[in-house]
């Protein structure tokens, strides 16, 4: 049976166990129409391919899987992971900071200040918190690489995951693409994603510790609070205990308002929405 699937998963090897291809179709990240990756296990003849752009739908044979078992895996978080601090560690170690240094070349403004130093609003706004958390994840790795017994952990990674903004660092760390080209599609998705932001008016918050019907009640609780516009709803369900809400700012300020006597924690998301109210195109994504 084929199943559907997204750059939210990218299987990979680092024992030269896969043979990768990867594409690139109408030259820069600031023009690409489409991205694909293709992905082929010799062994058992497995290929994944993903991509972005005119050609979505992306099909993989669950059953060429049966008889892969994976060992070790890294999940790379994704937006709302950002903290003031992050990153500091990575000026002690010269390959982590190497990776700073390409990233103010590539960005245009120096993204370790942002990070270490905040100010918080800055660091939490959708086209600085996205590169800053691929930019710091794959530091992180460099910084693991530097340990004792760190490149062993390293190598016997088999697969590689991302939880939304993670899914690029995931394929950055698997080999898909380079580092550079990396941070060229997350500066154009960060961009891209705070002009919809903008037009939309919204905001959106990680709600932690909380089951999923408790948080609609947060939610419930807050559009009694607001007009039509303003109301909120869960926009992701991540994990247990972790869900995004987003809708109107108002709303969003009332469960913030709220979330304390529901004894939850919450991380910003920026103003990005993820619910179809007030939707408008935005013209860097054409």
């Amino acid at each position: 049976m084929a199943t559907t699937t997204s750059l939210a998963f990218s299987s990979s090897s680092l024992h030269n166990r896969y043979h990768k291809r990867t594409t690139f179709f109408n030259g820069s990240a600031a023009s690409f129409n489409r991205i694909g990756v293709r992905r082929s296990l010799a062994r058992s003849g497995v290929f994944m391919s993903v991509s972005v752009g005119k050609h979505t739908a992306v099909t993989v044979d669950d059953a060429l899987f049966a008889d892969y078992k994976p060992t070790n895996a890294f999940l790379f978080p994704g937006q709302g992971a950002q903290a003031v601090g992050m990153g500091k560690e990575a000026q002690s170690v010269p390959a982590a900071a190497e990776l700073y240094k390409k990233a103010n070349d590539i960005l245009g403004f120096d993204l370790l200040e942002i990070c270490t130093n905040g100010p918080k609003e800055k660091l939490d706004s959708t086209i600085i918190s996205q590169p800053a958390i691929y930019v710091t994840s794959l530091a992180a790795v460099e910084l693991l690489r530097a340990r004792d017994g760190g490149q062993q952990i390293i190598d016997s990674v088999d697969v590689t995951c991302g939880l939304s903004l993670g899914e690029y660092t995931a394929l950055a760390f698997a080999g898909a693409f380079s580092f550079e080209d990396g941070l060229k599609l997350v500066k154009l998705r960060g961009a891209a994603m705070q002009e919809a932001a903008d037009a939309a008016k919204g905001a959106m918050v990680s709600i932690i510790g909380l089951d999923s019907d408790k948080v609609q009640q947060l939610c419930d609780a807050a559009n009694q609070e607001v007009d039509e516009d303003n109301k909120v709803q869960i926009a992701n369900y991540l994990c247990p205990g972790n869900y995004a809400v987003s809708g109107g700012v108002k709303g969003i300020e009332a469960v913030e308002a709220k979330a304390k006597s529901f004894k939850a924690r919450m991380t910003v998301i920026s103003s990005f929405i993820c619910i179809p109210i007030q939707c408008h195109p935005c013209t860097s994504s054409n």
